[in-house]
C-alpha cells in the first residue's frame, strides 16, 4: 500500500485550514479606504470587542482609541499579523468605561484567501483564550469519538503533520468527532479538497479533508457521531481522510485527547 507522502509533505507550513476568513493584521498600521465604520469595531461596555471578517489589530486599537500592541498586551498576543473571526479582546484597560474615535482604516483582507509563504494565516477556531501552552489532556472537556474506523496511515508528529491520514474505502461516512458547528465547508485550500472543520467549544476545532462528498453547510449544528461527508481522494494521491484536532487554533495529537481506538 502506497503512503500519502504528498498530503504529508504540504502540511509543512503552519496553520493551513481555512474557516471563513483571512486576517491579516498590520500591526503598524497603514492607510487605506476601507469600507468598514470605525463604530463597529467600538468596545462593548464591558471594554471587550469581538472580531469580525476583515479586521486588524489596527483597525480595532484606532477605533477604540488605543494601541495594538495595548491590545496584544491585553490579550497576551505574540503575533500581531494573526488574529481570528470569533475572538472576543480586551480592547480597553481594566476598568475604563471611554473609547476614542476612529481617525482612520485600512482596506479590508479579502475573504477566504491564503498565502501560507508569507505567513498569513487563515484560522479554524474561533476561541476567547489565547495561551497554546495550555496542556489538552488537562484542559479537554469534549466528548469525542472517531470519525472513521480506519487504521492510521500517517501519525501526527508536529511539524510535517499536524493530524492524522486515516485509511478507508470510497464514499464510507465521515463522521464528526464531536458535537458542533459546522464554521467551514468547502475545497478552496489547495492540498485538503472538500473539507469541514467544526467548532466544538471556544477552544476545540476539527479538520475532516480529503472527502469525496460534504453533507453539512456552515452554520449546521451536528452531532458527535452524525455523517458530515464520504471519504473520498479529493486533492489526495489515494483515498483517505486527513483529520486534525486543535486546541486554540494549535494542531494537538489527536491520540492524546481521542478515545482508545478498537481495532
Amino acid at each position: 500500500m502506497s503512503q500519502p507522502t504528498g498530503l504529508a509533505k504540504k502540511l509543512t507550513a503552519a496553520a493551513l485550514i481555512a474557516s471563513t476568513a483571512l486576517l491579516a493584521a498590520c500591526g503598524t498600521g497603514g492607510s487605506g479606504s476601507g469600507t468598514s465604520s470605525s463604530s463597529s469595531r467600538k468596545a462593548d461596555t464591558n471594554g471587550m470587542y469581538r472580531v469580525k471578517s476583515g479586521d486588524t489589530l489596527s483597525l480595532i486599537a484606532r477605533a477604540n482609541g488605543v494601541s495594538y500592541t495595548d491590545i496584544m498586551r491585553w490579550n497576551n498576543l505574540t503575533d500581531p499579523n494573526r488574529i481570528e473571526v470569533g475572538w472576543r479582546l480586551r480592547v480597553r484597560p481594566n476598568g475604563s468605561t471611554s473609547t476614542a474615535s476612529n481617525t482612520s482604516s485600512s482596506s479590508k483582507s479579502s475573504p477566504n484567501s491564503i498565502n501560507d509563504d508569507t505567513g498569513s494565516n487563515v484560522s479554524v477556531n474561533q476561541n476567547t483564550e489565547h495561551n497554546l501552552n495550555i496542556n489538552p489532556e488537562l484542559q479537554n472537556n469534549i466528548d469525542w469519538t472517531w470519525p472513521v474506523a480506519g487504521a492510521i496511515l500517517v501519525r501526527f508528529n508536529g511539524s510535517s503533520s499536524k493530524g492524522l491520514v486515516l485509511d478507508g474505502a470510497e464514499s464510507d461516512p465521515v463522521m464528526a468527532a464531536a458535537s458542533g458547528e459546522v464554521i467551514y465547508a468547502g475545497n478552496s485550500l489547495k492540498g485538503y479538497g472538500n473539507m469541514v472543520v467544526i467548532k466544538h467549544s471556544e477552544t476545540w476545532s476539527t479538520v475532516y479533508a480529503n472527502n469525496s462528498a460534504l453533507l453539512v453547510q456552515v452554520g449546521a449544528r451536528v452531532r458527535k457521531g452524525q455523517m458530515i461527508a464520504k471519504m473520498g481522494s479529493s486533492d489526495a494521491q489515494r483515498v483517505q481522510l486527513y483529520f486534525e484536532t486543535r486546541l486554540n487554533s494549535k494542531p494537538v495529537d489527536p491520540m492524546k485527547i481521542m478515545p482508545p481506538r478498537v481495532q
